[in-house]
């Protein structure tokens, strides 16, 4: 009873409603292992509605593309039945697909389950003429058609699973392929299937059939589609804010991670930092054979303090802060370790690189505050692995600075590089 020529738009219309369902359930179901709660059963809900109206409305236009000799009309109930079990297959599917956790065999149930509402809601859309003579079936068609099902059904529902574990446009691409591969399982099985049942030359559908073919066709279709465009306007809505969130989440664990090592007052790298500057260059392996820590303390922090607020305090220190850093050559790393100190790391210490840069840090000595307040410095260093083979002792043996009674001289600061002492 079915024509053998085919209607190519109605064909094509059909494919395209399959992809947008595919499309938008596979990004629910994919949305379902981040999820739980009400969030959860929204997602499940929405994308077993997308793919099982999507299934059922493909369905339809496809038997409008290849039309009967007599007109096509179908009986409400079993029309509503089929459309049904695309739904209840398509959230079955969808809740296995995803769970937090995926064995081969849940796939496997997913894939039956998805696989056997296709072959269900086609057939009962086929039965749903009440036609006026038995189906006749092909057993080699109908064998392939529910093969084409399962499948295929697993192929995309295995990609969608996978969607799930990428982001950015990796995840759409492959997110299009498994919609894709679904929509090629839907409208397979349902080729394939009116090959596996067909009705004999002279029946007709039954007389009170309410449902006529040409409203299950372009009409359905279209209804679909803007159920379908709003499916994927809400997609677009779920990448947006999650790319917002991701960017956000993103920069405050930069702010979290900055705020951990950074000295507020400063901007320079803090106590933290330090250690964990030093810990990284004690376990480089291709890093330098040797580095030297440089212990700088304030030693007139303490009347500075009293004799200016807080404020005007942080101030001269970032003053401070910002003209031992002009003093500092490339290969070096400035941290304020303590309120009153700073400790300068400096890689390759023996090289005559840093040779101006020692003698800049010598003519700290006659440094001033913004108020004319001199700046008296005390100074230590220590040097890896002279001193010590730990982070810890190599911060200790740096903090033994000059007494007071020789603050400012930077003796230990010696003009040729290669006479820096070890402090230990």
């Amino acid at each position: 009873m079915m024509l053998a020529n085919y209607d190519v738009s109605l064909v094509a219309a059909s494919f395209v409603v399959a992809v947008f369902a595919a499309y938008t359930a596979l990004y629910f179901g994919a949305r379902l292992t981040d999820t739980s709660g009400k969030a959860r059963l929204a997602w499940l809900g929405f994308g077993a509605l997308a793919m099982g109206t999507g299934v059922w409305t493909m369905h339809f236009v496809g038997m409008r593309a290849s039309p009967m000799m007599s007109e096509m009309t179908y009986g409400a109930g079993l029309t509503a039945v089929s459309w049904l079990a695309a739904l209840i297959a398509s959230g079955i599917a969808l809740h296995l697909i995803g769970r937090q956790t995926l064995s081969v065999t849940t796939l496997l149930l997913a894939s039956v389950a998805m696989g056997a509402g296709i072959v269900t809601m086609h057939y009962l859309g086929m039965y749903a003429m009440n036609m006026s003579a038995a189906p006749v079936f092909n057993t080699l068609w109908l064998g392939i058609s529910i093969v084409v099902a399962l499948v295929a059904s697993g192929a995309a529902l295995a990609i969608c699973r996978r969607v799930s574990q990428e982001t950015g446009s990796k995840a759409l691409v492959l997110q299009l392929v498994s919609a894709l591969v679904m929509a090629t399982a839907i409208c397979g099985m349902h080729y394939t299937g009116m090959l596996g049942m067909t009705y004999p030359q002279g029946a007709v559908p039954a007389a009170d059939n309410i449902l006529g073919g040409e409203f299950l066709g372009l009409p359905l279709a279209l209804v679909c589609t803007i159920l379908l465009g709003f499916s994927v306007f809400i997609t677009g809505l779920d990448i947006s804010s999650r790319r917002r969130a991701r960017q956000s989440a993103e920069q405050e664990k930069q702010w979290v991670e900055s705020a951990a090592f950074t000295d507020s007052s400063t901007g320079l790298a803090n106590r933290s930092a330090l250690e964990q500057r030093v810990l990284e260059r004690i376990a480089a392996e291709d890093g330098p054979d040797s580095f030297a820590l440089i212990y700088l303390d304030i030693a007139n922090y303490r009347e500075m303090s009293v004799d200016q607020d807080a404020p005007a305090l942080e101030n001269t220190v970032r003053f401070i802060a910002t003209q031992l850093a002009s003093c500092l050559s490339d290969r070096t790393y400035l941290a304020r370790y303590s309120s009153s100190s700073f400790i300068v790391l400096v890689d390759n210490h023996l090289s005559s690189e840093h040779s101006f840069m020692y003698k800049r840090l010598r003519n700290l000595d006659g440094l001033k505050t913004e108020g004319g307040v001199p700046v008296l410095w005390r100074a230590g260093q220590s040097v890896y692995p002279d001193t010590g083979h730990s982070s810890r002792r190599l911060i200790r043996a740096a903090m033994v600075v000059n007494s007071l009674d020789n603050v400012g001289s930077f003796d230990n600061l010696a003009d040729d590089p290669n006479m820096i002492r070890t402090g230990s």
